[in-house]
């Protein structure tokens, strides 16, 4: 971030998580076989992320706990152990979404073969390599280290309770508040472990710590709206054809009468199997009102986290650098307006 010798980037983290998967997949010592699964499925990761462009979701996932260092000491590399970990955090998580996301099908045997082999993979990813990561950078500081693999393992708890609601909410019955609760376990509680983490190895006081969390946890509720509004852009429409409760949808619903409801929800339903339904149910989430609206419910977040950069202050360069966070985050899709005033 300094304007004459970065001292971290993305590229610089995914080029060490590559030699890490590729070392893995090389492996010959004790528990050869487990190393070279999760290598590669290290190294399949990284490829997709390469294939979809996904550049900016992974500087975001990179970038918060270099920032929350460099506020509090003016040197963000010693953050790098802590935004690896929050990488393979999301190498893990994904896979296990994308399952939930899937429509079934009745796999062929050697597919059930190889998924069965990415799921052990991934939870070698989640359990040992991100722990090892962790403890590798605080290796002169176990009481550090330890700090460190508590925010990991509260991370993993209070995101199964997200993904969990997640699971079980529905579009037609779900309420703004308990999507919101949703999301900030299931993509909250990840940037708040990386924010903490960045203040942790910032040497930071457990008060200074418990607010990073809190920030973190804010932005990553931030992402999730972002990444929802990712999906409709992108024509997937996964969430649509899941009937996922999303802030987006379920504010729609919320905003209709009786009859226009009744229509709407009927409309929902055909997501699953409809792609002209997926279509006009994306477009009147689209529509100028509805993004209007959408925005000034999300803007108090924004304004808020803005607010708490503030006033935690710190290394100017950096605090300007989390304001940039936010905003670059909030203008990945223009066109829906998240942030817009009026």
């Amino acid at each position: 971030m300094t304007a004459g010798a970065p001292t971290w980037s993305s590229d610089a983290v995914l080029r060490r998580l590559r030699g890490t998967g590729e070392g893995l997949v090389r492996s010959t010592g004790p528990g050869a076989a487990a190393d070279r699964v999760m290598g590669r499925a290290l190294t399949g990761f990284l490829d997709r992320i390469a294939g979809r462009g996904s550049g900016p979701a992974v500087d975001g996932i990179v970038a918060l706990p270099f920032l929350v260092h460099g506020t509090h000491s003016g040197d963000p590399a010693p953050a790098e152990p802590a935004a690896v970990a929050h990488v393979l955090w999301w190498v893990s998580a994904r896979y296990v979404d994308d399952l939930s996301d899937a429509a079934p099908r009745p796999p062929a045997a050697a597919d059930t073969d190889s998924a069965d082999q990415d799921l052990l993979a991934v939870f070698g990813i989640a359990c040992h390599l991100a722990t090892e990561v962790l403890d590798e950078g605080c290796r002169d500081d176990p009481a550090r280290a330890l700090r460190l693999r508590q925010e990991l393992s509260r991370a993993w708890h209070l995101a199964i309770a997200g993904q969990l609601a997640d699971l079980t909410a529905t579009a037609a019955t779900a309420s703004a508040e308990e999507v919101m609760d949703g999301y900030l376990g299931k993509t909250g509680a990840p940037y708040a472990m990386a924010a903490a983490m960045g203040a942790v190895l910032a040497g930071c006081d457990e008060a200074r710590v418990d607010a990073w969390r809190d920030f973190g946890a804010r932005f990553g509720v931030l992402r999730q709206l972002v990444n929802d509004q990712r999906d409709i852009a992108s024509g997937r429409y996964e969430d649509l054809r899941n009937g996922t409760a999303t802030l987006m949808v379920v504010q729609y619903l919320t905003s209709l009468s009786g009859p226009e409801r009744v229509v709407a929800e009927k409309l929902l339903v055909g997501c699953a199997d409809s792609a002209a339904a997926r279509e006009e149910f994306a477009a009147r989430l689209t529509e100028p009102s509805q993004l209007r609206a959408f925005a000034a419910a999300t803007g108090p977040l924004i304004d808020g986290l803005h607010a708490s950069i503030d006033e935690a202050g710190g290394v100017a360069e950096y605090v300007t650098g989390l304001h940039a966070l936010v905003d670059q985050t909030v203008n990945l899709y223009p066109d829906f307006l998240l942030g817009a005033r009026g």
